[in-house]
Parts: C-alpha cells; structure tokens; sequence
C-alpha cells in the first residue's frame, strides 16, 4: 500500500512539475509575441503578417497583385530588401520561420509608411545579422539603437533592435517612434484579438488585421475631406477584422471575421441575424459608383434591437412622440405600413454623378402606396413627396439619415427614394430601359465570386467612382487608380458580411477586370 502511495505521489509530482515546465515555457513564447504585436499594431490600421517560411515567401513575391495594389514605388522598396537583406544567408537563418508583420502607418505629406516587426531568435541572431550585413556589403551607420542601412543598390532603411525585437522601415521616423514607445502598450484589445485570431489561422498562407479604429488616420493622407457617403463606414468605427489571404493571380480574396465592439453600434443590429439572399441590387442602375445593401431576416425582431439603438442615443422618446403625433394628425397607423409592408432588405447607392438614392424591397408596392396617400403630396404621375420627416429613419434607423422628407417612388415592389426629383427621375429612366448594374459581365463575375447570402455589404465600382475619386483623393492615388500598372484593371471592392452570433463571417474581394473581358476592351 505505501509503495502505491509513494507511486501516486511521485507521479503527481511529475505532472506538476511538467505543467509547470509547460506553462512557463508557453508564457515565455507569449511574451515574446506580445511583443512583436505591440510593435506592429501600434496606430496602425492594416497589418499584413506571414511566417518567414521560403516556401511562403516565394509564393508571395508571385503575386504581381502586390505590385499593382502597393504601387511601382512602394514595391520596388520591398523587392531591394528581399534582394539585398533578406536574402543573406546569415540574415534568412536568423528570421527562418518567425512571425513577420507588416504594418502601414500615415506619414508625413500624404504618404504612407511601411514597416517590419519580427523578433530575432536571440544576441547571436543579432551579432550574426550585422556579420551578414557587412559580408553583403551593407553600409550600416548606428546610432544608439537605430542603424541607417545602405543597400547595394543606394535604398535606405532603417533598422531598429530593442531586446529581441527587430524594426524595419524605409521610414526613420517610424522606426524611431516604435522603439520609443509604441511597444510599451498594455492591455491592447486589438493585439488580444489577434492572438485569439491566431488559434484559427495557423494553415493560412498569409493573415490581414483591420483596425477600424485607426483607419481613418490613414486614409486621411489619401482621401481629402471627411468620410462621408459610402465611406462613412471607415470613420471611427471601433471593430476589428481577422483575415486570411488567399492565393490568386487574378484577384484579392480575403476571408475571416469582423467584430464590431461597440454594442451601440448601428452595423452591431445585423452581426446575429440570419443572412438572406441578396436580391436587392437588382434594381440598381448601370451608374451605380457604390452602394450599402442591409438584409433583416425578420424584422419585428430587429425591431427591437433599433428601438435599443435609439435608446442608447437618447431619441426613444423623441421619435415615438413624433411618430404618435403624425398618427393623430393624419389618422393612421403607421405600424400598419412600413413594419407590415417592409420585405426583408434596404439599399443606399450613390451614382457616378454623386447624387444619392435609397430603397426599400416590399410586400405589397400597391397596397403601400394607398396607405402612403395621405402622408404623401404629388410632384409628377409617378413620384411623390412625404409630408412628415424623418419616416424612413424612424423605421429603419442610421441607413437612411439623411433622406428627411425625400421624394419617392414605388415600383414592381420597391420604394425607392432620393432628396432631389431629378435624381429620382434618372433612376427611373434607367430602370425602365433596363440600364442596370446586373447587366454588366464585370459586375456579374465578382458576385458570383461571394456567397449569395448576406447581411450587409459594402460595394464600390472602380470605373464608375472615377469622377468621384478625382474629387475625393490626392493626385498622387488618383493617378495610381488610373494607371496600367497601377488599380486601372481593378473592377470593383466588395465588403461582405454576414451575421454569425455577434460577429460576421466576411469576404472582402478586390476583384480585377477578367481577361477575356480585358482582351475585349483592348479590341475596342
């Protein structure tokens, strides 16, 4: 008995020890990460991050895509440090099978900054990365902890060493501002849900980190003015996305999750919803430069997750006193008109010409535009106007803000509304001739390329939203979405989304021109 005791004991003991062992060990590579994610996601919104893998890396330097999307500049920045640095023997076995990061950061006069983290394995890794160096023929010029690289080829870069940590930019500014204080970040959530993020993507190729939060800094150095319209999705959005990078040579296809942490958050009204089959941009014009489509799979129920949005943002009250009023006045129930009639989905387009439309698909179009009778005034025998503000937002919430009183249509089922006649004008005129966005092959080859299901997707069409980037975006981008080898035979970006239990399941694809259709346009 007291040798099977002893035996116990022992054994227990060895298991303690082990996981002690384990878990420490585990803590220790967790640091270690932490820091390198510290680094990389200090202020910035897009970090791009791979595992220095040869195989990974010469599947990546294929990608001609990079070159075209990063622009000639950028990329020929990125080709001399393969060519020159990481190609060293020394310097390639130092960072074989890290986590590389890649994180893009404003920078000073509308540029856009790159750089490196990664960790180096330990102090012989650093003494044999300037042994490499100097048997590659770098010049190296240190300074406290930052040394100015000189590339066979002239490039300069700048690399930054703290601990283990290895920062890497064409940018010293960037790397000065990293080594200095960006990695003394504690608690960041971004950076904990990246390593949560990890647990599920470690057989991508390559992984794409979205910080909403901090977008808008960056795109500040490329779109002039405010995000607005379609944009205004990116301004202070506080939401993450985990994506994975999946190889092609005709397209940007990236796949994973979006969170959105804000619970007030409008787009956080759709993120547990069934996802629907979306029909609605059927009825969008050729025109279209880009829309917002929002799909409700029962709408009583996302009912009350809007009257919670009003809640938060204090117009509970003022909006059921006002929708109280108008039913006095005029007779009515208006819960017997948009929640009964409304269908399942609500776009927001605008057109090449910038001018804005809504809509709504519907139940019964005829029997809503009788109940709509006495709310309405006449402009012409097709459209009409609404009396009273604010219908629309009452009902369906952020999505149509900025139609107050519109002028409105309904049509073969939908409503469909703009703040200006004219503009609703056009759209019928399209919509009668059949002149709509479904008709052309480009469009129609990007969509079949996504789930048909969806909860909300954000679209942009590049050929149709060119006068409006000439206004919008600084000349040195704008001459990139034009050139040949540049964004020129880059179709349209799509932003997928479809509810899954609080997050959503996305796709974002940024779809190139297929090359029959390019050979077409080159015949022409």
């Amino acid at each position: 008995m007291k040798k099977i005791l002893i035996s116990i004991v022992i054994l227990f003991a060895a298991i303690v020890t082990m996981a002690y062992l384990y878990f420490s060990r585990l803590n220790t590579d967790q640091n270690t990460t932490d820091m390198g994610l510290h680094a990389a996601a200090a202020s910035s919104g897009f970090i791009f991050s791979f595992q220095n893998d040869k195989g990974v890396t010469d599947i990546l330097k294929e990608q001609q895509l990079f070159e075209e999307i990063l622009g000639t500049d950028k990329y020929k920045l990125l080709r001399a440090l393969k060519k020159y640095l990481l190609n060293l023997p020394g310097i390639s076995q130092a960072l074989d099978q890290q986590k590389v990061y890649i994180s893009f950061r404003a920078g000073d006069k509308q540029e856009i900054d790159f750089f490196f983290s990664t960790q180096l394995g330990s102090q012989q890794s650093i003494k044999q990365l300037f042994a490499s160096l100097q048997a590659g023929k770098i010049q190296a010029q240190t300074a406290k902890e930052i040394s100015r690289l000189i590339l066979p080829d002239s490039t300069v870069f700048y690399l930054g060493l703290k601990q283990d940590l290895a920062i890497l930019s064409h940018s010293e500014r960037q790397v000065q501002s990293v080594l200095t204080k960006d990695t003394e970040k504690k608690d960041d959530k971004f950076i904990a849900y990246i390593q949560e993020s990890n647990r599920f993507t470690k057989n991508s190729l390559a992984q794409l980190y979205i910080n909403f939060n901090d977008v808008p800094a960056l795109l500040k150095n490329i779109i002039a003015g405010k995000l607005n319209g379609e944009l205004a999705v990116l301004n202070r959005q506080n939401a993450f996305a985990s994506l994975s990078y999946n190889f092609s040579k005709d397209k940007v296809l990236l796949t994973g999750t979006t969170l959105v942490n804000d619970q007030n958050s409008y787009y956080n009204l759709f993120s547990s919803l069934q996802s629907k089959k979306i029909t609605i941009q059927n009825i969008l014009p050729a025109t279209t430069s880009s829309y917002t489509i929002f799909a409700i799979d029962d709408y009583a129920g996302w009912r009350e997750k809007l009257n919670n949005w009003f809640l938060s943002r204090q117009e509970d009250k003022k909006i059921s006193q006002r929708m109280a009023s108008i039913n006095t006045n005029y007779h009515l129930n208006l819960e017997n008109i948009f929640p009964r009639y409304f269908k399942d989905q609500l776009v927001t387009f605008q057109l090449s010409t910038s001018e804005k439309i809504g809509a709504i698909s519907l139940t019964n179009g005829d029997k809503m535009m009788q109940l709509l009778l006495d709310l309405s005034e006449d402009y012409n025998e097709h459209i009409k106007t609404f009396k009273e503000a604010d219908l629309l937002y009452a009902y369906f919430g952020l999505a149509f803000s900025n139609f107050k009183k519109p002028y409105y249509s309904i049509i073969d089922n939908y409503m469909v509304f703009a703040n200006n006649a004219g503009t609703l004008e056009r759209f019928l005129n399209s919509y009668r001739d059949n002149q709509l966005l479904i008709s052309n092959p480009a469009y129609v080859s990007a969509g079949n390329q996504l789930p048909e299901n969806a909860n909300i997707i954000f679209y942009v069409d590049h050929h149709n939203s060119s006068a409006i980037f000439q206004k919008q975006v600084f000349l040195p981008y704008y001459k990139h979405l034009l050139s040949e080898k540049g964004l020129k035979k880059y179709e349209s970006f799509t932003y997928h989304l479809s509810g899954d239990k609080g997050k959503f399941q996305t796709n974002i694809l940024i779809n190139k021109q297929p090359e029959v259709l390019q050979k077409d346009s080159l015949a022409l």
